[in-house]
């Protein structure tokens, strides 16, 4: 199983960044990496550079880009798929800093649960990350 935050960006730094993601994954991963001593300068910065998630957009489009899918269900801010033919199990939960993912598919199939809109993807443990729009085009 892999965890993945994923972050709406706001519009300048992406536009900034969108050529440097490393950039971009150093900051969050310092944000993520921070003593709990330091809690609210980590919430300030993270605060600089990401926007708030909508929660209720954003779990209607997840809802519906997976309505379709027989091995999904939604119970408030979170989504499941457990396919068990598949052995197939993602879990996102929508937040409103960050969208938090698990799931033990492939990263390319990630676009297919989530709109690609500005997100962000860190993978922390495995210091993994990407742009969901560049991962779609590729």
């Amino acid at each position: 199983m892999r965890t993945f935050y994923i972050f709406k960006i706001n519009k300048e730094l992406s536009t900034l960044l969108s050529d440097r993601p490393y950039t971009l994954y150093k900051t969050l991963e310092s944000i993520y990496l921070m003593d709990k001593e330091n809690i609210s300068m980590g919430k300030e910065l993270l605060e600089k550079v990401t926007v708030q998630i909508d929660t209720l957009a954003y779990n209607k489009l997840i809802y519906e880009m997976n309505k379709d899918n027989d091995f999904y269900m939604k119970i408030g801010n979170s989504h499941r798929v457990f396919n068990k033919y598949r052995i197939e199990e993602t879990n996102i939960l929508v937040k409103r800093t960050h969208i938090l993912m698990t799931t033990n598919v492939l990263v390319k199939n990630i676009h297919s649960f989530l709109p690609t809109n500005d997100l962000f993807v860190c993978d922390f443990q495995n210091r993994d990350y990407f742009w969901l729009s560049k991962l779609v085009s590729c």
